[in-house]
Formats: structure tokens, sequence, C-alpha cells
């Protein structure tokens, strides 16, 4: 009985001390994924950002990340999430008809965003969840809608009024909380340089004084990183969404001015790229009448250039235009604007975007050819050893960015 009561005791007592020790102990990795909207890949060869080359310099860069078409936010933060092109996770344009919802699906729409069946795929927070991590949001195309019925632990509704440097610390706040509430992954989003970067374009002076503000953003981010009691296990990964190219007033296309009304049911979208649903039977009439337009490309789902991986959506209406490069295209009559836009070709050099990260996952002081942004998901996965989703990504293509044991 003594010997049984002692046993006891001592498996109490060890009990008791597994749970003391867990309650100090960290994670193998954290991820933290920050996007600046719209900052093109040579913004740090034409503007003053020492914390993007600071932080590239001790870790991996890309010479470009290649943007999924159409160049646009919602399509490529999701696709970031997700590791999914546009035509498979859902989020065809900023602007579609969702005609399994019977409903337009607007980035400003609060309840289109909010919900979870706007969203295909499986979002890289919630593989994590799934699989026992805590994931933390502070704005990410996609984290306000429980998509499989999962949201991020914590998450922010999107306000565009929160200060940066706010948000960083919230970012602190959430790596700081005892282990067992801390979230192994975070997303961060800035919607800057693309404000600047629509009213002036991508080289102006004014697009430089924000590109230098948000380098300072990133620099107070990684200086909060460092004084973490374990910063040697958080990774930082910085990408965009897209690059920004120059437009000017002049070159604009209004679409109607080569359609007739009765040619088309609806046309959705917004500069430069537009999805159309022909009338049944007007599909060349409206293919072959935009092709004749100067500044304007227009495919059926069949003739996609296959770079596009597009067309192949339930929700794709049949017919896609875009304009060509330093070209605006739109539904009214009138003139294009000046300044910047997105949302172009893929294979345009403007639209290229950035992928830079450090940390004990990868490599130091390595620049590595450009890669695709299907592959973001797959990194964060192997990063914190989750078994992923099916993408479109494949991790073999970027395993040079690791670090070797």
């Amino acid at each position: 009985m003594n010997l049984f009561k002692h046993g006891l005791l001592l498996l109490l007592f060890l009990s008791f001390y597994s749970c003391k020790s867990n309650e100090t102990e960290t994670l193998d990795s954290y991820v933290v994924l920050v996007s600046f909207d719209a900052f093109r890949w040579d913004y740090t060869d034409l503007y003053h950002t020492p914390n993007f080359e600071a932080l590239a310099e001790n870790g991996v860069k890309a010479e470009k990340l290649i943007p999924s078409f159409p160049t646009k936010t919602f399509p490529n933060h999701y696709t970031l999430a997700t590791g999914l092109y546009p035509d498979h996770h859902g989020i065809i344009n900023n602007s579609f008809y969702a005609n399994d919802l019977v409903k337009i699906f607007r980035i400003g729409d609060r309840d289109m965003v909010q919900n979870r069946n706007a969203y295909f795929g499986e979002p890289i927070w919630v593989t994590a969840e799934l699989q026992g991590i805590r994931t933390a949001s502070f704005f990410w195309v996609g984290s306000e809608a429980p998509i499989m019925g999962k949201h991020p632990t914590y998450w922010k509704k999107y306000d565009e009024g929160v200060p940066y440097m706010d948000r960083v610390d919230q970012v602190i706040k959430w790596l700081e909380k005892p282990v067992k509430k801390r979230p192994g992954l975070i997303t961060l989003y800035f919607d800057e340089p693309d404000g600047i970067g629509h009213d002036y374009g991508p080289e102006h002076v004014e697009t430089g004084k924000v590109v230098t503000y948000v380098d300072s953003v990133l620099g107070y981010l990684r200086k909060e990183i460092a004084k973490l009691e374990y910063s040697d296990r958080v990774n930082l990964i910085v990408v965009s969404d897209h690059g920004m190219g120059p437009v000017t007033p002049e070159r604009y296309v209004n679409l109607h001015d080569y359609l007739q009304e009765a040619w088309t049911d609806h046309i959705i979208g917004g500069n430069p790229v537009y999805l159309i649903d022909p009338a049944d039977g007007f599909e060349d009439s409206v293919t072959v009448n935009l092709n004749r337009a100067e500044g304007v490309s227009a495919w059926q789902a069949e003739d996609m250039p296959p770079h596009f991986h597009y067309g192949t959506s339930s929700r794709f209406p049949g017919i896609v235009a875009v304009a060509d490069s330093f070209w605006s295209i739109g539904t009214l009559p009138g003139s294009g604007h000046s300044g910047g836009n997105h949302g172009y070709d893929n294979a345009f050099t403007n639209m290229h975007s950035i992928f830079m990260a450090e940390g004990p996952a990868f490599r130091k002081g390595y620049t590595r050819p450009p890669f695709s942004n299907v592959e973001v998901y797959g990194i964060i996965a192997h990063i914190l050893n989750l078994s992923p989703a099916t993408t479109d990504g494949n991790l073999d293509n970027v395993l040079d960015i690791f670090a070797t044991e």
C-alpha cells in the first residue's frame, strides 16, 4: 500500500512538473507572414529601403515573386494563403458574379467578404488550426470568413484606419502570449504602397515617401521580434500581392464602344480586367470586336494564355477582357486616369512582387530566381511541419531557400 501511495505521489509530481514545464515551452517554429500591398519588385532599387535590404541580406530574397492572374489584391492574397490559382480557389477577380451563390462578390461588400461559401480551398490558417497550431490574422483576405468552419484563433475585421505601428504592436502582443495561447502563425497586412501607387504611379517622389515609410514599419517589426525571448525561432516572411504599372488618361478604351447591348448579359470587374458573360451565340462577336480595339485583349476560356491558369472555374462567365500594359479599360465614356494600376497580364514585369524571408528556416544572404506565389502556402506548411492540403504549388521548386542542417 505504501509503495502504491509513493508511486501515485510520484506520478502526480511528474504530471505537475510536466504541466509546469509545458507552460514555459515554446513551439519549434513560428511564422509571421507580412504583406505590403502593391510593393513592386524593384522598389528596393528605386527608393530608400534599408530595412528591406537588411532583411534580404540576413535571409532569402527572390529576384521577383510572380503573382497569379488577375494581378488584383483579393485573388492574390487568397492565392498566397491557399497555394491555389484564383481559377481554383474561387476568388477570380476583385469583383465577379458568383453563379453558385447567385450574388456579385465585391471586395467592399461585408456580407460577401465574410461569406465562407465565397471561398474555395483551404487557407494556411485553417490547415494549422486543424493540426493543433493556433493562428492569428491582423487582416488577410479570407480570414474574416469561417472557411471550413474555422477562423484564425485571433482575427480582426478589416479597418484600414488602424495605424500601422498599432498593427505591429498587436502582433507582438500575440507573440508574447503564454505558449498555450500563443499563435504559431500570424498574418499581417498593410494596404500601402498600393494607394499611393494608384494616385501617383510607381515611379514618383510621393510613392517613394510612402515606400520609405513602410520600410520603417518593417524595421520596427523586425526590432520588436528581435526582443522576444524566443526570437531565434521566429521566421519572418515578407511578400506583396502584385506590382504597379503606370497609366495615362489618353490610353483609355470604353468597352461599350466595341460591343452591342444585345451581345452581353453582364460585364463585371474593374480596370484593367473585366469578366464578360456573353449572350448565347455572341461569344465570337464579343471577342473579335474587343480584339480590334487598340490596347485591349479578350479571350474565351479555350483560348486563354496557358500562363494565366484561368478560365476553368465554375464561376468564369465565358470571356475575360484585359487592358494592355499602360492602358485602361472601362464601361463608361470619358478617359482613363493618370497614376498607376494593376490587374494586368502577370507576365508583365511591372506586375511582379516581392518575397523576402529571414529566420532559422532560411538560408542567409541568398538570392534566387523568380518563383510563383502559389509556392508560399507550401513554404509555410513546411516550416510549421504541417501536412499540406492539395495546392497548385510544388515544394521541390523552392527547397533551395531553406537552411540545411
